[in-house]
């Protein structure tokens, strides 16, 4: 996705209430005469546990950035920054300094439901906080599986029956026997 010449570097993060998250975060330069920050909004159905996408809507996303968003975007002097996933979303930042509603003309038609919000940023303020995020991750150790220490096995314990005892039945004892019913004998006569 993104195909441009800078570097674009992957970030997986929480959120406060531990939702997911996942930035994919281009190395460029703030350029001071990119003063407008349009981050556009395209959702997906997202998957039950994670919230995250499932695989055919990362498809649809590259089709949207490939096909629609950088053409756009190039040909229109705004440069594609930043990209966040989470909880129902992909949010894609761009910087520029043009009019952003030829952006949404062009854009718009991939989807009625696309969202777009922009605001003047002229120090790159929200590119800051993406690349300190991206700052944060490079510098926690990575783990490789190889490198993980081994865990030590817990010490076996014995077995318990953990069967409640019942105390044992009394003893049965067998019942005494019937006296036979009494028989008439017959009259005689």
């Amino acid at each position: 996705m993104a195909g441009d010449e800078q570097a674009w570097h992957l970030v997986e993060a929480r959120r406060d209430d531990g939702t997911p998250a996942m930035f994919r975060i281009r190395d460029v330069a703030p350029l001071p005469e990119l003063k407008t920050i349009f981050v556009i909004e395209l959702p997906y159905p997202p998957t039950e546990l994670s919230r995250m996408p499932d695989a055919s809507s990362y498809r649809r996303l590259q089709v949207f950035e490939e096909q629609w968003l950088i053409p756009a975007a190039s040909s229109l002097g705004w440069m594609f920054v930043a990209a966040k996933t989470e909880d129902g979303s992909f949010f894609l930042y761009l910087y520029g300094d043009n009019d952003p509603n030829d952006l949404i003309a062009r854009l718009s038609p991939f989807d009625g439901s696309l969202g777009f919000f922009e605001e003047q940023d002229p120090t790159w303020d929200e590119y800051a906080a993406l690349k300190e995020l991206l700052d944060e991750a490079n510098a926690m150790p990575a783990e490789r599986d190889d490198e993980a220490e081994p865990q030590p096995e817990p010490e076996p314990t014995p077995a318990r029956n953990s069967a409640a005892k019942k105390k044992p039945a009394p003893k049965k004892t067998p019942a005494p026997a019937k006296k036979k019913p009494a028989t008439k004998k017959p009259k005689k006569r």
